[in-house]
């Protein structure tokens, strides 16, 4: 451990928990990546500095970073420290080590079973570890006896390798008794005793782990092994930034002729069974007892025990640790071993809650199997190389994780996870199969092919393994039909099923295709092809006279359409707009300078007046009459849509203000998208206002307006033509379809009024800011707002800009120029949902279709409830109406069909935390992902309490003061407690009576706190497991009574140690003597 080091300040997921010593977090990081000049470094070159600490403070170093390392090489194999112990991984090689050895894959079966036993089970994800741990601890300890290494873990499948080294040239050797174990026997040979350990390793699991008893129900675990041997490669690929982090993520993987070998041996095991390959056997023949022979194929040998009148196990295990030096070449920097395991994953362990990484929780799952690659030819690795950093860059472009990457006789095999923390999205199933058309491209660039299943569901996800070897996977029956559909797919095919098909946006079509067959399902499975869906041709106004808005066309993140039909829509605007107290319509229809009028929202065509209305002209100052910036702002859900699309209806109609729309979304490459939604509503304005006919290709019609003079026009030609492979052009196209649209609204403007609708939703992205969108939409809006809005002159019509977004000004960042002049003008509107009951009981009753909107008719605890669960967001409370409609709400009608009352029931026992496709409880997982794992844990921690908590009870379960730990400790948990004050997550409160009662005297006042947000509250105690909810409260309730008891005991224990004391036996001389 080198010297320490102060933290700087880095991005909300990728902060570490505090000091650290230099090699215990990656170097050079701060906000958004790497830093030319970390502040720290004026104290790693002041080596006083490190003289002066307390001795203290340098222990907490590094105790904190050697905790951090023992957990982190948990996921690094031997070989890869071996590599880097020997400067391969310095050089940045593809391959990093070349040998020959056995190679075993040990497979289990009952974990399937297992898994969707207890995924039914409240308590399901902690039973799960138990199970895992209980058997893969002492499978990989029997492992690591034999110098095995375990490379990969696939599901409940290990690969393991035994490398042939000699051992009889190593410094330490005793020269007595060979490398296999048996005194008197000549050495065999480094390949001859590598398999030899294999087959003794694979004689030993069987024994003590076969028919494991997993403690549910009748469920066991067993396993058939294949072992192999050969020339072996690793290599290291990929080499992309994950979004969430600045350090590289780099996969290893093993090739090799054994691979081919056990890909046969391990299916003709039965249970229980060990099949060896040919030229495995060939080693072994003399070592070993043969089972069975195999008829379907007598060239491969299934192994029955050691000939013990030669070897025996103990004695091959006892040989192997004597000679088994690794953790001479164990890796010490923590930035090298970053790159081979999750961030999120190392970050659990550097903040010391490991523990609250396995859970189950509903993913989207995508397997892909690449075929027509030779990994051991002279290009294989690096066009391995190429294929592994294609699929790092678009997972990541999507905001998912690339968890496995393996390579057998079959191909190459990837696992990619949508929905893992922090990369969590209420649209995950959308981002997989968008992934998969783009990872879908890079197999076709490079000359291979790919077969792909998606599937979307709940799953275990954790760390598999034990405390000397583990990795993080997902288990379950979800990922099982991915691989089925995987390997039903055809070459450079898609397949999903039912639930991610149900759970996608508009964004994708799917078409069904005949139910299939697949292994472990009785009946047959539906499965979809999925088809991306084109834009729409048509923005802004269409030749029927009516509005084409971009949100009915595509939905943003899955919450601005949602499939629903324009008409549904316009009816949810009528449905918002018409409550006349909601601060959004207030204050727009003071900028309009008239009411919402419902009627002009309809599917109708639109009555566009020849001459603006001078009977509902805009009051001055307005931007409708002056021209301006209109910015609407707020949260998922507040409005902002409903709002904006009465503004431009009502500007058309009212003012013949005509609407150019420019959206983008949380889809890579959506500059493109903006790019063909500016030209081409643009276009549509000169459709309907021209007095000759344009082309009714775009194209054409750019053109022949003469704005491009000078311009090369072959990259909009792309542009609107929707052409593949401009992606990187993407820039350059903006660019130039910004000035081409500059030029024609400069032209349609000096006769018709202008508004520029600007729109930009990242969905739920956490890191829209790594792929650059936040950029580039608003270097957009100030290129536009600088050359067409500013630019208004005395004489021609009011230019309008009107921004929607969910934040116009990030913290820490300079203001926009148009933002800043909306707030001059005070223009710009806040939307902070319905705010009053009186509103909230108004739009429930309007969306349940109660007479004349008649609030009085819903029974108060119902409006109480949902007014308090979806903190008065109008799509929140919609999604709430639909889900309380299945159980728990019932409206009654008349003969008539007219409602007549409302009744509620068991309302107080409604579990809003399994309302998992819903927007409201998505978006607020997204947000307690989207913390830093001690701020996550520490949340919900707190929800464990019914009333108040200080930091004492928090710290009982992590860093009690009645232990080893430290004020660090404690400034940790306080810091993490102050974050999510800031946010609102946590609020300050008065303590309870009854906690001021039972204080000691002269004990300081303690600050409390509560998680009051009922849905943070739900949602936040759902992800915590019930073991260790019982944990955090019993540790608090034992430090509450130690505070309020353990200082007058030690108190009145000091005061009896200052008294003198007499034994008993003087005593009774004393008194004799007195009497």
């Amino acid at each position: 451990l080198k010297q320490p080091r102060l933290h700087q300040k880095r991005r909300r997921s990728d902060c570490s928990c505090g000091l650290a010593l230099r090699g215990g977090m990656a170097e050079g990081e701060d906000n958004y990546g790497p830093s030319s000049q970390a502040p720290e470094d004026k104290f790693s070159k002041d080596s006083s500095f490190v003289e002066n600490l307390d001795e203290r403070i340098l222990s907490w170093f590094k105790k904190r970073n050697g905790d951090t390392l023992k957990g982190a090489l948990a996921f690094i194999p031997w070989v890869l420290q071996e590599a880097d112990f020997e400067g391969a991984l310095e050089k940045g090689h593809v391959v990093i080590h070349r040998g020959t050895g056995a190679v075993v894959f040990s497979d289990a079966s009952g974990f399937t079973a297992l898994t969707e036993r207890l995924s039914q089970k409240s308590d399901g994800a902690e039973l799960l570890s138990l199970c895992l741990t209980s058997f893969f601890t002492p499978l990989i300890d029997i492992i690591n006896s034999y110098r095995g290494d375990v490379i990969k873990f696939s599901g409940d499948a290990l690969t393991i390798y035994f490398q042939a080294v000699d051992d009889t040239k190593h410094e330490k050797y005793n020269h007595v008794v060979p490398p296999h174990g048996t005194w008197g026997l000549p050495d065999m040979g480094p390949q001859n005793t590598a398999v030899l350990r294999a087959c003794a390793c694979c004689i030993e699991i069987h024994k003590r782990l076969h028919q494991f008893d997993t403690g549910v129900g009748d469920v066991r675990l067993c396993l058939h092994i294949g072992v192999g041997c050969g020339e072996v490669t690793i290599l290291q690929v990929g080499g992309r930034q994950p979004p969430e982090t600045s350090v590289k993520r780099l996969e290893y993987i093993i090739a090799g002729p054994p691979l081919e070998q056990i890909s046969i041996a391990e299916p003709l095991a039965a249970i229980g069974e060990t099949c060896l390959s040919p030229q495995a056997w060939a080693y072994v023949k003399d070592c070993v007892v043969e089972g069975s022979p195999l008829e379907e194929r007598p060239d491969f040998h299934l192994l029955l025990r050691m000939d013990e009148s030669k070897y025996t196990f103990p004695t091959i295990k006892h040989a192997a640790m004597e000679n088994d030096h690794r953790l001479d070449l164990q890796m010490n920097d923590l930035n090298k071993i970053r790159q081979y395991m999750p961030q999120a994953v190392y970050k659990q362990i550097e903040c010391g809650t490991l523990t609250y990484v396995n859970e189950m929780r509903n993913i989207s799952t995508i397997f892909i199997n690449g075929s027509g690659l030779d990994i051991m030819s002279e290009q294989g690795p690096m066009i391995a190389q190429e294929l592994m950093s294609s699929v790092q860059e678009c997972c990541y472009q999507h905001e998912g994780t690339l968890n496995k990457f393996l390579i057998d006789d079959k191909g190459m095999l990837f696992l990619l996870v949508f929905g893992l923390p922090p990369l969590v999205h209420t649209d995950d199933p959308t981002r997989a199969v968008l992934a998969c058309f783009d990872m879908l491209k890079v197999f076709k660039r490079l000359k291979l092919f790919g077969k792909f299943g998606v599937t979307t569901g709940r799953s275990y996800c954790g760390v598999c393994g034990s405390a000397r070897r583990m990795e993080y996977t997902v288990l379950g029956d979800c990922v099982n039909l991915s691989a089925r559909l995987m390997a039903n797919a055809r070459e450079n095919t898609i397949l999903c099923d039912d639930n991610t098909r149900r759970r996608s946006t508009t964004e994708i079509i799917f078409n069904a295709l005949a139910p299939i067959y697949v292994k472990g399902k009785e009946g047959m499975i539906d499965i979809f092809q999925p088809v991306k869906k084109d834009y729409s041709k048509t923005i802004g106004l269409n030749k029927h006279q009516m509005i084409s808005f971009p949100w009915h066309q595509n939905a943003f993140g899955g919450v601005s359409s949602g499939g629903l039909s324009v008409a549904e829509l316009q009816e949810g605007v009528i449905r918002l707009c018409s409550i006349k107290s909601w601060q959004g319509i207030s204050r727009a229809s003071e900028l309009l300078g008239g009411g919402f009028r419902k009627e002009i929202h309809n599917d109708k065509e639109l009555p566009i007046p020849n001459e603006p209305s001078m009977a509902s002209k805009p009051p001055k100052g307005s931007p409708f009459n002056d021209g301006g910036v209109l910015v609407i702002e707020g949260a998922t859900g507040m409005g902002k849509i409903e709002l904006a699309e009465h503004v431009v209806v009502h500007s058309l109609v009212t003012f013949r203000m005509f609407p150019i729309f420019g959206c983008m979304g949380p889809r890579s490459g959506d500059s493109l998208r903006l790019s063909r939604d500016l030209l081409r509503s643009t276009l549509g304005i000169f459709r309907y206002t021209s007095k000759t006919a344009l082309p009714e290709d775009d194209f054409e019609a750019v053109k022949k307006l003469n704005s491009h003079k000078g311009r090369r026009l072959d990259l909009l030609e792309q542009a609107l033509s929707q052409t593949d492979g401009i992606f990187e052009k993407s820039a350059d196209i903006l660019a130039l379809a910004i000035e081409v649209t500059v030029d024609l609204l400069t032209q349609v403007s000096k006769n018709e009024s202008v508004l520029l609708v600007m729109q930009f939703e990242y969905g739920t992205s956490l890191f829209p800011a790594k792929l650059q969108d936040k950029d580039i939409f608003w270097q957009t809006v100030e290129t536009l707002y600088n050359d067409f809005i500013k630019t208004q002159s005395a004489d021609s019509k009011p230019r309008v800009m009107v921004l929607i977004c969910r934040d116009a000004q990030e913290k820490d960042k300079p203001c926009p120029p148009a933002v800043r002049a909306a707030e001059l003008s005070n223009t710009r509107i806040m939307l902070n949902g319905l705010e009053t009951q009186a509103n909230v009981a108004e739009y429930m009753s309007r969306y349940l279709n109660l007479p004349d909107g008649d609030s009085n008719l819903i029974p108060t605890p119902l409006r109480n409830f949902v007014a308090n669960v979806t903190q008065s967001n109008p799509l929140y409370i919609r999604e709430t109406i639909d889900q309380l409609r299945e159980h728990h709400i019932q409206v009654n009608e008349t003969a008539g069909g007219v409602v007549k009352n409302v009744e509620c029931k068991d309302i107080d026992k409604v579990n809003v935390s399994q309302w998992g496709h819903t927007a409201m409880i998505g978006n607020t997982v997204c947000a307690l992902e989207a913390l830093d794992p001690l701020e996550a844990a520490v949340l919900k921690m707190s929800t464990c309490f019914m009333g108040p908590f200080t930091l004492g009870d928090l710290a009982a379960s992590t860093a009690s003061r009645w232990s080893d730990s430290t004020h660090f400790d404690f400034l940790l948990l306080f810091q993490a407690i102050r974050k999510l004050l800031d946010q609102k997550m946590l609020e300050a409160v008065e303590a309870p009576a009854e906690a001021r009662g039972q204080e000691s005297a002269g004990a300081r006042k303690l600050q409390h706190f509560q998680t009051k947000n009922i849905l943070i509250k739900s949602v936040g105690g759902a992800m915590l497991l019930e073991a260790q909810k019982k944990s955090v409260k019993r540790q608090a309730l034992i430090d509450r009574a130690l505070y309020r008891y353990l200082p007058e005991r030690m108190k009145e224990l000091a005061e009896k140690r200052n008294k003198p004391h007499i034994p008993w036996y003087y005593e009774q001389a004393f008194r004799r003597m007195q009497t």
